[in-house]
């Protein structure tokens, strides 16, 4: 399984939820998973901010897997995304997509949070990336989907930008990209090499008989890469076969170090991750605000006033039985709960 996030986010609410729906709702191998497709739809188009909504995809090797798993997949995603929020905090749709011969969960999330109405971003490339990273080494690895990490897995190369700190470990990133890429036919010399190196972006600074050496996209000491890829006389042939699958057996057989220290890294992320939300979680169930977003919604799509102010009352109701304080129950006047009856009665009319 890889994670991947979209650039997306502005425009309409119909755009991500045509795609992945189909503008009549029936695209073939699409299937509503979880999420209300036209609430999401509404919220998006009803939220004030420039980023409006966040959109990725779960992709998986495998066809299919059990609902179970899959269920699982998207209540471990979540609380990896936005922890410190409860659901009735923000929204979020799923789609399955199996249009591919493969598994894809596909998610759309509005950027606002629900019992406030502030912005909510849930993903932010530098900050989140290495805890969503550790989430899903550790979840391959108990549900023992395809690693795209393995060496004998590898489809790309890596970047400057997102190699590992330590030298021997990029190294090592390096060499088993490029390996899969000889693997696949798209090596077959020294000179491929070299030229693939400097398409990915690295500075290739020094080339000897037995090595290529690089410089460090971090400054300080050159990176040399050394084994039968860069060689001077390096052919494709048995002799790399070979080294990608010692490439393979030894990151299989360094499975359980790596997994506990994607552990490790995953909980201090989400430490660092709930401290930030922490302001969010804490937020007084305010119903000026829920009115103001329901406010919204309803000027860009009015039966859908219907379904927000349901969630509007059923989050109220969850907190009540959190032990909201008193004085924010009071919050709820007649006139609120009276929009409530008269959004539902509106949309069951029709």
């Amino acid at each position: 399984m890889i994670v991947k996030f979209h650039a997306r986010g502005v425009g309409r609410g119909s755009g991500p939820i045509d795609y992945l729906l189909g503008p009549q709702r029936d695209r073939e191998g699409a299937t509503l998973d979880r999420g209300d497709p036209g609430l999401i739809e509404a919220l998006i188009d009803s939220s004030p901010y420039a980023k409006k909504y966040t959109s990725g995809v779960l992709s998986f090797q495998e066809a299919d897997l059990p609902r179970e798993d899959k269920d699982k997949l998207m209540d471990s995603f979540e609380r990896a995304l936005l922890p410190g929020l409860d659901r009735d905090q923000y929204a979020c749709l799923w789609v399955e997509h199996r249009d591919k011969e493969r598994l894809e969960l596909n998610f759309v999330i509005p950027n606002i949070e629900l019992l406030s109405g502030k912005r909510l971003q849930p993903y932010f490339d530098r900050a989140d990336r290495p805890r969503i990273d550790a989430w899903k080494v550790v979840v391959n690895a108990q549900l023992g989907l395809h690693d795209p990490d393995d060496p004998l897995n590898k489809r790309a190369l890596m970047t400057p930008s997102n190699l590992p700190k330590a030298k021997q470990d990029a190294a090592q990133a390096i060499t088993d990209g490029l390996l899969s890429l000889a693997a696949a036919g798209e090596l077959a010399d020294r000179g491929d090499v070299v030229a693939t190196l400097k398409q990915h972006g690295f500075e290739v600074v020094r080339e000897t008989r037995k090595s290529i050496s690089i410089a460090d996209p971090e400054g300080g000491r050159n990176i040399r890469l050394k084994g039968a890829l860069y060689e001077q006389d390096f052919r494709v042939g048995q002799d790399l076969r070979r080294e990608l699958e010692a490439a393979g057996e030894r990151y299989r057989n360094e499975r359980e170090e790596r997994v506990r220290a994607a552990r490790e890294s995953y909980s201090r992320g989400v430490g660092i991750k709930r401290d930030g939300m922490r302001p969010r979680s804490n937020n007084r169930f305010d119903m000026v605000a829920f009115s103001a977003v329901l406010d919204r919604v309803e000027a860009v799509q009015p039966c859908r006033g219907n379904a927000t102010a349901v969630s509007v009352e059923s989050a109220f109701r969850s907190k009540v039985k959190k032990g909201l304080p008193a004085e924010s129950i009071a919050l709820v006047d007649h006139r609120q709960i009276e929009r409530v009856a008269r959004a539902r009665q509106f949309c069951h009319a029709d």
